[in-house]
């Protein structure tokens, strides 16, 4: 998958999850929530150290940060 794909799948998860959780009548569990929270914040700090720093490995980097997506994305989709 090139990297313009994993930033176009990234985007269309994160768009997916917020509209599960803007549902009406939605309500997670709190673990899975919280588990969904903290890999999308850490999917956040990694996309802002590949936008920083050119030196990276975009490639590892992205494909880590799709990973936690989609693991935030299943923990979301699982306790609608």
């Amino acid at each position: 998958m090139s990297e313009k794909e994993q930033i176009q799948e990234v985007h269309k998860l994160s768009q997916d999850i917020l509209r599960t959780l803007l549902k009406d009548g939605y309500e997670g569990n709190n673990s899975g929530l919280r588990k969904a929270v903290e890999l999308l914040s850490r999917s956040v700090g990694d996309l802002s150290v590949m936008h920083g720093k050119r030196d990276i490995c975009h490639e590892d980097l992205l494909k880590g940060t799709l990973a936690k997506v989609r693991i935030s994305y299943n923990a979301v989709q699982n306790n609608k």
